[in-house]
């Protein structure tokens, strides 16, 4: 939707019947996909697409693969519970939110992967979630004619996207039909959201190689995680030979006695 449509949408949106209508979308398993669709065009549908680029030096992924290592590259481009579809891959901006996300246990062994930015160009990535309550962004859009109540639906309608994202049962359908819809104004290379402190991209696997070349794949064991993950301890057990490319097996070094790997959240903070 255009900017300029959003807006005046946003604040001649009557209130209660948003939230009616939102309310309808968190009970609708027994709602026909028409009807859906129809209700998600009235609510989520209002907000204009916004992205911002992806600057980050470096991206972090784990992959369990049944607890080998990996030798394939292709195989390093799935994900077990893909939440914007097959086509997405998801990063993180450290390399100890992974292992949290992943319920990864302790004891149990997992490859740690590190992609670092290839080219100068940063990749766009849409905001799947919208703004948050509290960003600077809303003063613009009070100079460009957003309203009390515009800004009020605006957050009303953004909150009921985050509460899909961060669902203990993801509904990855639902995500991806309102992904649809803000991609319908603008095509992005990635998408990125944030839950629980935490930020994430996902980003198109046919796209990935462009920006980022993964480094290093250190297969490893978690030994403990203190804090709900503000600190990580991991026995490295191999590591990949030279980045990890389209068409080349992937080899491994082992470590040796190089004793445990800690990473601690206030390090990428």
């Amino acid at each position: 939707m255009r900017y300029e449509e959003a807006i005046e949408k946003l604040n001649t949106a009557n209130p209660e019947e948003l939230s009616e209508k939102i309310e309808k979308l968190k009970n609708r398993e027994n709602f026909p996909e028409e009807e859906i669709n129809s209700l998600l065009c009235e609510t989520v549908g209002m907000l204009f697409s916004a992205s911002k680029e992806i600057k980050a030096p470096e991206l972090y992924r784990v992959v369990r693969n049944g607890g080998k290592p990996l030798h394939n590259h292709e195989k390093t481009l799935f994900e077990e519970s893909p939440l914007f579809g097959e086509e997405y891959i998801r990063f993180s901006y450290d390399p100890i939110v992974p292992f949290v996300e992943g319920k990864i246990a302790e004891g149990e062994n997992v490859s740690l992967m590190t992609y670092r930015k290839a080219v100068a160009e940063n990749p766009l990535a849409l905001l799947i979630e919208g703004f948050p309550e509290d960003s600077n962004v809303f003063d613009i859009l009070e100079k460009d004619g957003l309203e009390k109540s515009g800004k009020e639906n605006y957050i009303k309608a953004a909150k009921f996207i985050k509460s899909e994202l961060v669902k203990e049962e993801k509904d990855g359908e639902l995500i991806r039909k309102i992904k649809a819809l803000f991609e319908s104004d603008e095509k992005c290379a990635a998408l990125c959201y944030s839950h629980d402190g935490a930020d994430y991209v996902a980003m198109k696997k046919d796209i990935v190689d462009t920006y980022y070349i993964c480094t290093s794949v250190i297969f490893c064991r978690l030994d403990w995680m203190e804090n709900k993950g503000e600190m990580v301890e991991v026995t490295p057990i191999s590591h990949s030979v030279g980045a990890v490319v389209p068409g080349k097996e992937i080899e491994y070094d082992e470590f040796g006695e190089v004793g445990t790997f800690t990473f601690e959240m206030d390090d990428y903070r």
